[in-house]
């Protein structure tokens, strides 16, 4: 049965088809109820809402799909989990349906690598949710691959959440320049003549770069910084420079094997949001790499990069 009926508190029936993730509603008197005013559809789509943190969790029964979520005054009410201080909390997102519950996909991802392996680029989330984990550049690759309308910022500050909707440029009205080529070399030399260096930390996820064209990339990081070293109009984009020069260091030495590298950079870290990229990239090369040793060496990485980040946190706990 690719099916499943339901009826919310009031009474209304709501049939969802599993095919093509849509649902039919139907009223107390078994009218149907149309997604548009015009009365020319009665297919509703069934909303999806991706948390990507390990600040988060989402209470669903693992055996279906979907969370039957309320809505209050042309609101849907999405409840999670805040790990950190283990309690149940909210947000809410504007809907116009006619109903007083309605079906809700919500998936739960660990960090955006996790993200991109997991979750298929055809699912068009209504809505992404990130922690304060998750960096500005991550927010921008979630945008352009998963073409989603809303990003909720949560932020943990005074001991409160504050959730912010992300103003992000319309991915449909930005021409993916990765797209249209397989070269990378080619790729960042464009993007940092034009400094738009989001794509360059894109080309990290959308290509397996070799050793050596990561040499060539990081040839051309170093040229650029040397170049708007003391010009005062670039002061905002040289740390972000320096952050996809230490990117492409950290993805060289993992490409390299190269341990004194790694753990040298791992060691390096200060900040829990600088140590977000290298968790992506060992995720990304160990999966390039399937091989037993490499799988071994990859895990020992990965456990490297864990204890930092959990010898960050109990520091800042510290404090």
């Amino acid at each position: 049965m690719n099916f499943i009926e339901e009826k919310t508190p009031k009474g209304y029936l709501l049939k969802i088809i599993f095919d093509k993730w849509q649902f039919l509603a139907f009223d107390r008197r078994g009218k149907s109820i149309y997604v548009d005013k015009e009365g020319r559809s009665l297919l509703h789509q069934v909303p999806v809402i991706i948390f990507v943190g390990a600040s988060f969790d989402i209470k669903r029964e693992y055996d279906r799909e979907y969370v039957l979520l309320k809505v209050r005054n042309g609101s849907i009410v999405v409840p999670y989990c805040d790990v950190r201080e283990n309690k149940t909390k909210y947000f809410f997102l504007n809907t116009d349906k006619e109903l007083d519950a309605i079906p809700v996909r919500m998936m739960l991802v660990g960090d955006v690598a996790q993200m991109v392996r997991d979750i298929d680029v055809g699912v068009k989330p209504n809505c992404v949710v990130v922690d304060d984990a998750v960096t500005p550049n991550d927010v921008i690759i979630i945008k352009n691959r998963y073409k989603v309308e809303e990003i909720i910022y949560i932020e943990l500050a005074n001991n409160y959440f504050l959730a912010e909707r992300l103003q992000i440029p319309d991915a449909e009205r930005m021409i993916n320049i990765n797209m249209m080529s397989a070269n990378p070399v080619f790729l960042a030399r464009i993007h940092l003549r034009t400094m738009d260096l989001s794509k360059i930390n894109q080309l990290l996820l959308d290509f397996e770069i070799t050793a050596l064209d990561t040499e060539y990339i990081l040839n051309f990081l170093r040229e650029t910084l040397e170049n708007v070293e003391g010009d005062p109009s670039m002061d905002k984009s040289k740390p972000v420079l320096v952050d996809l020069l230490n990117s492409f260091q950290f993805y060289h030495g993992l490409l390299q094997k190269n341990e004194k590298t790694v753990r040298e950079m791992i060691d390096s870290i200060t900040d829990v949001k600088k140590l977000t990229p290298y968790r992506t990239l060992v995720s990304k090369v160990k999966a390039m790499y399937p091989g037993a040793e490499e799988q071994k060496l990859y895990t020992e990485y990965e456990n490297l990069v864990y204890d930092k980040l959990e010898a960050l946190k109990a520091g800042s706990r510290a404090i």
